[in-house]
This record gives C-alpha cells, structure tokens and sequence, in this order.
C-alpha cells in the first residue's frame, strides 16, 4: 500500500528549532489551553505544550487510549534545537483546524529524540523504509497496536492536512489492510534492528582495506564526504586518522586534514565564537544549519587534538583551543555539566525569528564593529555586499591561515593572533544581539564525548582548565545522576530522569579511562578507574542480547519499548552503543591485567566483525575500538604490562623533538634498553616505525630481585 502523497522536496533532512515563551500553567498567556504535554521535564515537550494538538508524551496511557478508541497513533519525533521541527510547529501543529482534525481521528504523541535515541533511531529506521530518507521532525503514523504504517518527516501544512485525510480514510475504509501494512513494516525495521553477520576475522590487512575503501567516498575538491547536506562525520575521520598513524599512510592522513581545513575555512567553523555548527548545507561548507550542538564540538575538537599532534599543524590546535574555550564559557553550568545545544534561530533587529541571525553580517556591520581593520577583515572572511545568505554573509576565509600569512610575509602565528584580535571584536558586538536559545539539559553521553575530549587536550596543550572542567563535569554525573536507582541520562532545571542507555554507560567509563590515563602529574586516580569497571560490570549485565544468547553484541536499552529490542551498529552523532562499549571494554583491559573485560571485549568485536568490515563507513568507531584492542592505541598515552607501565609522549614540532615521559608503579621494573643477560627482553621505542638509538635512553638502574640473583639492568619509577 502506497499513498504517494510526497514529492523528494519535502522529505529532505533539516534540522534546527527556536523556542517560544513558555508558561507552566494550565493556559499561556494567549489564553491556550495546555495538553497532556503539562509538566513534562523534556524543553522540547514543553515548546508544544499549548499547540492546538492534543499532545500525549510517549507512555502507557496514549498507547491505551489508542488502542481503546481504535485510533491510529500520529508520533512526532524531535528536538528543541530543530529549526524545521519549529516551523512545523508554527504551520500545523498551531493551526486550530489542523489541531482539531487530529484530536478527533489520531491519538497524538511527541517523542524528545534526545531524551530516547532508541525510540528515535527505531521510528528513523521506519522513516527510512518507508520514504527512503529521513530527518527531523520526523512524522511517523502507527496502528492502534503501535505498528508503523506510514512515516515522512517534515510536512507543508497542505500537505499534511492532505496526509492527516488520506491515512484516515485508509484507516476507517481499508483498516485490515492498513494493520497488515504495519506488521509488515515492524516485521521488516525489527529484523534489522536485529541483524547479524557471520563473524570476519579483524586482522590488520582487513582493517586497513576497510579504511582505505573510504577514500572513493571523499570530495577531493572542499574535504570531507559526499555532496550536500555535508556532515562531519568525525567517527569516520578518526578512524582514518587512527589508521594513519598505524600505518604512515599519507593518503588517509591528508583526507582527514583535508576535511578539517574545509571546515576550518568554512561557515560551519564560528570563527566569532569559536565552536563548529551541525552541518552544512552546501558542499563547500560555507553555509550551515546554525545549530550547534555539544557532541560536534567534542568530536570535531577531538580531532584537531588528534591533527595537531599527527601533523603539527598550528591551524589544527588553534581551532581546538577556541572550540573549547567556547564550550567552557557558554555551555557550562554552574555545577559542571555540560548543556546540550544552541538554536539556529533568533531574533533580527525587527524582533522576526529566523534562521542564523545571530551568525551572519553585512558590510556596514563589519565596518561599524572594527574600523580600520574592516578592510582587512572583509578579504579574509569573504565578505560582500551582495552576502551569500539571505543578503547578508555567513563568515567564511577563502584561503588557509598559513597560505594567506605567506602571501603578506608574516608567520602564521601572527597572522592566527590578528584574526583573534578582530574575532574578539566582532564576537563583543555579537554579544549586543538577541543570543539564540540555549538548551540547558545535561546528557550523560555527550557530557561524557567532551569529558574525553577535555582530558585528552589538557595533556596535548597543557591545559589544566580543561582538566579541571573535565573532572567537575565527571563529578556532577557521579554525584547527580548515580545512584541506588541505576544511572540517568538527562538533568534538566535540577530534574534527573530517563534511564540512562548503553552510549550513556559505555560514553561515560571511557571517559572515566581517560581521566585516569591523562591525569596531571603527581595525582592518583585510580578511583575513576574503578568506578569505570563497575560501569563495565553494569553495562554487560544490563544490556545483553535478549534476542540471541550466542550475540555478544548489546542492546540499546534495557527494555523493549517501541518496536523492539535492536542492536545499535552505526555511528550517527555520537558512536554508537557497541563501538563505545568495545573502547570501554579495550581499555580496560590494559589497566585490568586478570581481569575479564578482555575476553568480554574479544567476544564483542567477533560479534561486530562482520557487519562493520562491510560498512566501514559507519562503523568507523568500532573497526578503531577493534584495533586498539588487538594492536594497542594509538595517541600519545599509552599503557603497558596490565596498567603497570604508563608512556606519554610530547612533540615540540619546533624542534623537531618527541619526550618521552614513562612511568613504572611501585614495586614494578622494566627491563632497560641493553639488558645484562642476553635472554632478557629489552625495552625498546620506535617512532614512525623506527627503534629509538641506544645512546637517548636514561642510565639504567643495576640491582638484583628476588626473582633473580644475578644483578639486572632496570628503569623504575619515573623517567624520561
């Protein structure tokens, strides 16, 4: 059954959303009657509290009301950041004759797709089946007995007045038919959910072939991959730059520089600000969907870390730094946490809402804001009267810093600290514009991508700070959403609820390893570690296959709300569930040497391995967590001898130096470079596939153990 009601225009992916004033009360200050939505702790639920819809949020009582009154079920799926969910919302949802249509023939539900991904990324997979692409908002129409039948995403309201009409006559006119159209759908998105491959055996040739496969995808012209809408994709870049630092393979290591200098030039970077927006809109990453999100600027600052250290490139760290200098000035709370997202839409000078106001500039805004060095500032940041948005500019450098320093003969460093002065002028007469809104809501699994993010540059740029707002944030979700009940998932004006998921758990013990791998000197923090493992333990208890024993792959949630239990292998925003669990599980194991979390970790990649060698281009995550846990990691801390041996590695690029800074617990040796008895293993380093000569390693320490009588040569403790 078909009802062919939607041309390819409308369902295109946007994203993006502004809020209007809400109230908590039975009616708003229109004189709106509230709806079932009233007193829900979701900042989405709560823009559609007085919609003329009769809004119900996901539970037992509309599922049984549906059922009751034989009504199909429409469910709208969104976020309070979504520019298109809002306009929506304004057309349709707003609209009285709309609203009383869908009262009286549809029980109508309203899903946070942050607050659930598993319903989210279910009722996707519905969207995707039925109109071959999807997006949000995300229009999906169910059964009484919650079979999905009909799904879209964003609707002009003729064309969903014309959708809300035709599904209900298919409803009332050919009900059978329409029921056994669902089960077919369900039967269809939950075989998927739940799909396996036979296991494929994850050496380095196959993992290698998979990331270089990657290479026919790039866009050779502006970096990264595909056309447009252009995402990130940062799990796939890490994966190949992960793989090009395994191999020295220069092919990858450019791809991924590649992308990050196209967004770097781009409008999806705020060079204002700081911080990166969701997408672009164009190939060219010059025009974005001004939304910004917590998770890209952890996952793309994850990357400039990576860059900078694999390449030296200074463009690389300075980008990183003001990434995340934005996100501790803007999207902190009080208490540590991090907050969830700002809006693409504001408020213009007029008091009209629109789309990327608060981002974009004219010509005579530049000038007024810098003065003499408006000129200058035009050139670099490709500003024109004519604009390339709306008749105004989305700022964006036609050219590289270090290409453009050369050109007018200074360094690049002095050409980045220019930029800062003017940006740092421009982001104070920014300051005087209606901001967008802020979704204050706390994620544990994007609190914890940044927390891994934060330690990591804190030991790459000797940042404290960032260490510090690393662990206040590590601190506020062990103190606020911990407890006897089991974790939570989101904090949102002092509320914790939700159940926490498995990229909560899996998201936050990696992060915990990485507070303990990169901890400043002279500090133990063992107690991370543990509390890692206890999350571990919990993880595997409370997400094992419920379809399949014999699967050691996990599930997204404990239960099985929706369609059905599913099995989360790609990456989207975040990693998915598996891949953050096999990196939890990995690393782990290098600091657990008797522990289990090896051979739960082995089990895990078998389980992954067919499945992510065929698509790597979505399981980048997964095929990086499969090599760090066979071949060790790559990056500049690693861990040896079941945690007992701790490497750091600095590179002064100026120099054209590396330090190595190697730690040895009490009551443990290593053997030294040149061992006494020839039997005895040395300690060796390479760097880029090089041994490390013989005359750059410290004095050894000569002494007998009791293991041993003969006098051996050993380093212990601390050493460099």
């Amino acid at each position: 059954m078909s009802f062919n009601l939607l041309s390819k225009a409308v369902l295109v992916l946007f994203f993006m959303i502004g809020t209007g004033e809400l109230e908590a009360a039975g009616t708003d200050n229109k004189g709106r009657k509230a709806n079932h939505l009233l007193g829900a702790e979701s900042p989405y639920l709560q823009q559609h509290i007085y919609n003329s819809v009769d809004w119900y949020p996901w539970g037992r009582e509309a599922l049984d009301k549906a059922k009751a009154q034989n009504k199909p079920i429409f469910l709208s799926i969104g976020y309070s950041t979504c520019h298109w969910c809002h306009v929506m919302a304004g057309e349709s949802f707003d609209d009285e004759k709309i609203g009383k249509f869908l009262n009286e023939n549809f029980i109508s539900i309203k899903i946070d797709r942050e607050r659930r991904p598993d319903l989210d990324e279910q009722f996707m997979l519905v969207t995707q089946v039925v109109a071959g692409n999807g997006g949000w908002p995300n229009s999906v129409f169910l059964t009484s007995d919650g079979n999905p039948f009909y799904a879209g995403t964003y609707f002009p309201p003729d064309v969903f007045t014309s959708v809300l009409n035709q599904v209900n006559g298919f409803w009332k006119d050919q009900n059978n038919e329409v029921r056994d159209e669902g089960k077919r759908i369900a039967g269809i998105v939950r075989n998927y959910m739940n799909r396996s491959e036979a296991a494929k055996d994850l050496t380095p040739e196959a993992i290698r072939t998979a990331a270089r496969s990657l290479l026919s995808e790039i866009d050779e012209f502006n970096g990264g991959f595909g056309v447009a809408p252009k995402f990130p994709q940062e799990s796939t870049l890490l994966f190949m730059l992960d793989q090009a630092e395994r191999d020295g393979d220069v092919d990858l290591l450019e791809t991924v520089t590649n992308a990050l200098d196209g967004m770097l030039k781009g409008g999806i970077h705020d060079h204002v600000g700081g911080g990166f927006h969701r997408y672009s809109t164009d190939a060219k990453w010059h025009v974005p969907h001004f939304e910004k999100m917590l998770y890209n600027q952890a996952m793309i600052g994850r990357l400039l870390v990576k860059a900078w250290l694999a390449s030296g490139k200074v463009r690389f760290k300075h980008a990183a730094i003001r990434t995340f200098d934005y996100v501790l000035r803007e999207m902190r709370d009080d208490e540590g946490g991090f907050y969830s997202a700002e809006d693409a839409d504001s408020l213009n000078v007029s008091g009209e809402e629109g789309e990327g106001y608060f981002y974009i500039w004219t010509p005579e805004q530049l000038s007024k804001a810098l003065g003499d060095e408006a000129t200058f500032a035009m050139n670099v940041l490709s500003v024109t009267p004519e604009g390339n948005f709306e008749g105004a500019n989305v700022l964006h450098m036609s050219s590289l810093p270090s290409e453009a320093a050369e050109k007018i003969g200074i360094s690049e460093d002095e050409y980045l600290r220019r930029l800062d002065r003017i940006y740092l002028k421009l982001y104070q007469a920014r300051k005087s514009r209606s901001a967008p809104h802020k979704d204050m809501k706390i994620v544990v699994a994007w609190n914890a991508m940044m927390i891994e993010t934060l330690a990591e540059a804190s030991q790459a740029f000797s940042r404290p700070d960032y260490f510090q707002a690393a662990e206040d944030a590590t601190e506020y979700i062990i103190s606020k959403m911990m407890g006897e009940k089991g974790m939570k998932r989101v904090s949102y004006e002092g509320k914790i609820g939700v159940d926490a998921q498995l990229p909560d758990h899996a998201g936050f013990g990696n992060a915990l390893i990485a507070l303990y791998d990169y901890a400043p000197a002279g500090r133990d923090l063992s107690k991370y570690l543990e509390v890692a493992s206890e999350i571990a333990v919990e993880t595997m208890k409370r997400y094992g296959n419920r379809i399949d024993e014999k699967n050691s792959a996990f599930n997204m949630s404990a239960s099985d709300d929706g369609i059905g239990s599913f099995i989360p292998y790609d990456d989207n925003e975040i990693p998915s569930g598996n891949a953050l669990t096999l990196s939890m599980l990995s690393g782990l194991s290098k600091h657990f040497k008797n522990s289990d979390f090896s051979r739960k970790a082995t089990l895990l990649a078998a389980a992954l391995s067919g499945y992510i060698l065929s698509s790597p281009v979505s399981s980048g995550y997964s095929l990086m967590a499969a090599q760090a846990l066979s071949h060790g990691d790559t990056g500049n801390i690693r861990f040896l001898g079941g945690g007992a041996v701790r490497v750091a590695a600095t590179i002064d690029w100026s120099k054209n130096k590396v330090e190595f800074v190697i730690g040895v617990k009490k009551g443990w040796h290593i053997n030294a470079n040149i061992p006494l008895e020839d039997y005895f293993i040395p300690t060796q380093m390479f760097v880029g596939g090089k041994e490390v000569p013989s005359k750059v390693y410290p004095e050894s320490l000569v002494k007998s153990l009791k293991f041993n009588d003969k006098p051996m040569a050993l380093y212990e403790a601390n050493f460099t």
